[in-house]
């Protein structure tokens, strides 16, 4: 602004010496004009400066419109999050369940759930020799559907005995537990502690691990279809071969783990930490990243094809072979 009042004090300056020329002789103004049209170009430059500042200052301060709001949002959310976990926490001083007691329930109703499945196994043998029975048998039509019908009422009913009879483990102390090759589908493992526990192969399908403390679990190969993991801590955890198909992992801790190969294509990662993950042949692509952080992560051949990373922080992350085709990556570090 400083050298636009310089250039309209000079043009001033110039009219001025015109003006006490005018009523004399005549003058050659042919200078003064030069100038006249050199200081005009300025002032115009000085003006288009001005309007691009103004347009960049409109910017910014939109900008810190949006960052507030999102921050007043997070705010809001943790407000809700902090409630809901000193509720838990009154839950888990009124549990007086041991890390014992669990297990051998837990042991308890997968004999039954087994021994359920075998009798439901004969009846089935039992229904389908009946079906025989009816086709060739010289009893008549009425007696073999009606044992028919108590076999298939049989089954039904040992079915949802065997789908109700599942421990509930939330706020369990189960560190270091071996649940290999266990079927936990459809447990409960809300704020459970299960640092250092070893689930290979285990089914835990439609499984509730919410607040979950998971740290340098062994996950290989388990079954995790549909789950649900809200704020669930995995670091360091191996969830190498682990299928995710449908699991809900909304800011899930991931920090070193390990998932080469996994297929998160139907996997909710909103939010998740991903630093120093290993993500090496993992398919990503048409997940949402927005804001993710993926700092010294390693993707060395992940398809991450469709993916938005918009502001997504990928600090150092090894990209290489990494497939970023239709990828939207706004603002990424």
């Amino acid at each position: 602004m400083k050298r636009a009042n310089a250039v309209l004090f000079s043009l001033l300056m110039i009219v001025s010496s015109l003006a006490g020329c005018i009523g004399g002789e005549e003058v050659d103004t042919s200078g003064y004009e030069d100038q006249i049209a050199k200081l005009e170009e300025m002032l115009e430059a000085h003006n288009q400066t001005i309007a691009q500042r103004d347009a960049t200052i409109d910017g910014l301060e939109d900008g810190m419109s949006d960052a507030t709001q999102m921050i007043q949002d997070h705010a809001e959310g943790i407000a809700i999050l902090e409630a809901y976990r000193d509720s838990l926490l009154v839950q888990l001083d009124n549990s007086n369940n041991t890390s014992a007691e669990l297990i051998i329930q837990l042991e308890s109703a997968n004999a039954s759930i087994a021994s359920m499945q075998s009798q439901i196994a004969s009846l089935e043998s039992l229904r389908d020799s009946l079906s025989t029975m009816l086709n060739s048998s010289n009893s008549t039509i009425d007696e073999l559907e009606g044992l028919l019908n108590t076999a298939n009422a049989s089954i039904l009913h040992l079915q949802q005995i065997a789908e109700d009879n599942r421990v509930d483990m939330q706020f369990a102390e189960l560190s270091n537990v071996d649940f290999d090759n266990f079927d936990l589908s459809g447990a409960n493992f809300t704020w459970a502690n299960l640092t250092n526990s070893s689930f290979i192969g285990a089914n835990l399908t439609g499984t509730n691990l919410t607040y979950a403390n998971m740290y340098q679990a062994d996950l290989r190969n388990a079954n995790l279809t549909n789950s649900y993991m809200f704020y669930p801590n995995l670091e360091r955890a191996n969830l190498t071969g682990a299928n995710l198909d449908g699991a809900v992992m909304p800011h899930a801790n991931l920090v070193y783990a390990s998932l080469i190969g996994v297929d998160l294509t139907n996997t909710n990662l909103t939010g998740a930490s991903l630093i120093y993950t290993d993500l090496s042949g993992a398919d990503m692509s048409g997940q949402n990243l927005v804001w993710s952080r993926m700092e010294y992560s390693i993707l060395n051949g992940t398809n991450l094809s469709g993916t938005n990373l918009t502001y997504a922080n990928m600090y150092q992350a090894d990209l290489r072979n990494a497939h970023l085709t239709n990828s939207y990556m706004f603002f990424p570090n």
